[in-house]
C-alpha cells in the first residue's frame, strides 16, 4: 500500500473512477468524497478499464494515454492475500456478486487495515453486512422543501 502521509486511503471501484475522470458526464458530488484521500485502484479496474478501450476499438495512441492516466494511482495487485479473501467472498456470495465486485472487495478486504471503497454499486452492502468492508457514497441531497 502507497504511503498515504497521514492520509486515509480510498479504493475506487471503476464506475466512480470513470466518474472522475470522464470529462463528458461529470458527477461533481464525488469529489467531495475523495477530498483529502489517498486513492488507490484495484488491478481488476485497471482491467476493466483497458478491455473497455478494447472493445470500443479505441486506437493504440488513445489506449496509451489511458495507461499513462491510470499510472498516477497506486494499484493494489493480485497477492495471495487478495486469493485468500476472493476465496472467502466468493463462497458467501457465489451467484449473488459479480465476480469482478469480489475481487475488488477482496482487495480492500485483504490489507492489513481494510480500505474504505467509493462506489455507488449495491452489491458492495451485501459484502458490508458480513465483512469489515465500509463502502463511501456521496451524502444523500437533502429533500427540497
Amino acid at each position: 500500500m502507497p504511503d498515504d502521509g497521514g492520509q486515509s486511503v480510498l479504493l475506487l471501484d471503476t464506475t466512480v473512477l470513470t466518474y472522475l475522470t470522464d470529462d463528458r458526464n461529470p458527477k461533481p458530488e464525488w469529489d467531495e468524497v475523495i477530498q483529502g484521500r489517498t486513492i488507490v485502484l484495484s488491478f481488476v479496474t485497471v482491467g476493466e478499464i483497458l478491455h473497455g478501450t478494447l472493445r470500443a476499438g479505441w486506437s493504440r495512441k488513445r489506449i496509451e494515454a489511458i495507461e499513462e492516466r491510470l499510472q498516477r494511482y497506486p494499484v493494489i495487485p493480485g497477492t495471495i492475500g487478495v486469493a485468500r479473501k476472493y476465496a472467502e467472498l466468493r463462497l458467501a456470495f457465489f451467484d449473488q456478486v459479480g465476480e469482478n465486485d469480489l475481487w475488488m472487495a477482496a482487495c480492500a478486504l485483504a490489507q492489513p487495515e481494510p480500505i474504505d471503497l467509493a462506489t455507488g454499486d449495491s452489491d458492495f452492502d451485501l459484502i458490508a453486512d458480513k465483512f469489515p468492508l465500509v463502502v463511501i457514497r456521496p451524502p444523500e441531497p437533502s429533500p427540497e422543501r
